[in-house]
């Protein structure tokens, strides 16, 4: 058999387009958690460190950014540039920084009134030095591990939107809209259908033991 998965009503690989979408979703994914995880950690490191008004003020953006639901966010940019998965990214990146600039925040602040930081700004270390010896190998299996629940929520917010034909559009490849496309004929055949289905909660499942595991 050449083709395990078969073919869709207009006779295109499902193999092929399953694998196409796979790796466009991961990559948003991944592309998203690392966009919001690296200015939300040293917004949340800089807000700890100097608190004050810059604590304030950062937080207070984080805070208008929680107003706003997170996939309003995303629609409201793809409404902007539609077609587009590079708005898609940006939107997704723009909801998760929050989240690591929070987590930060609340680990760090302890962290700087530890007795082996004040005992490494007595002897004259500089901040780089404290956020690599110090601050990096405390929080870095936390964000780790929030990284991972990120990228599953973000698959699952690209396939939804997919679902109702906002972000990436047909023909390319996207698991969400692979679904839509092929729900009228869900009677005729059942197993095209499911495929998408399956690979979306095989991703998630996957990236939700990964995140379990690495808890600290």
């Amino acid at each position: 058999m050449s083709n395990w998965f078969g073919y869709d009503h207009l006779g295109r690989s499902m193999q092929a387009r399953l694998s196409a979408a796979l790796r466009l979703s991961l990559g948003l994914a991944g592309l998203s958690v690392l966009t919001a995880m690296i200015p939300g950690a040293l917004l949340g490191a800089a807000a700890a460190w100097r608190g004050g008004f810059v604590d304030r003020a950062i937080g207070a953006v984080s805070e208008a950014f929680l107003a706003l639901p997170g996939l309003l966010l995303v629609l409201m940019l793809t409404a902007i540039v539609p077609d587009s998965a590079a708005m898609l990214y940006l939107g997704i990146s723009l909801v998760l920084w929050v989240e690591y600039f929070r987590i930060t925040r609340a680990l760090t602040k302890p962290l700087l009134a530890s007795p082996a930081v004040e005992a490494s700004r007595l002897l004259g270390f500089g901040p780089i030095y404290i956020l690599r010896r110090h601050l990096w190998p405390e929080i870095a299996p936390v964000l780790l591990t929030v990284g991972a629940y990120g990228a599953a929520s973000a698959i699952m917010a690209i396939a939804a939107l997919g679902f109702v034909s906002v972000g990436v559009r047909p023909p390319t490849p996207e698991l969400g809209a692979m679904m839509i496309e092929l729900l009228p004929y869900y009677e005729e055949a059942p197993h095209a259908i499911l495929q998408p289905i399956v690979t979306i909660f095989l991703i998630v499942l996957a990236l939700q033991l990964i995140g379990g595991k690495n808890k600290p």
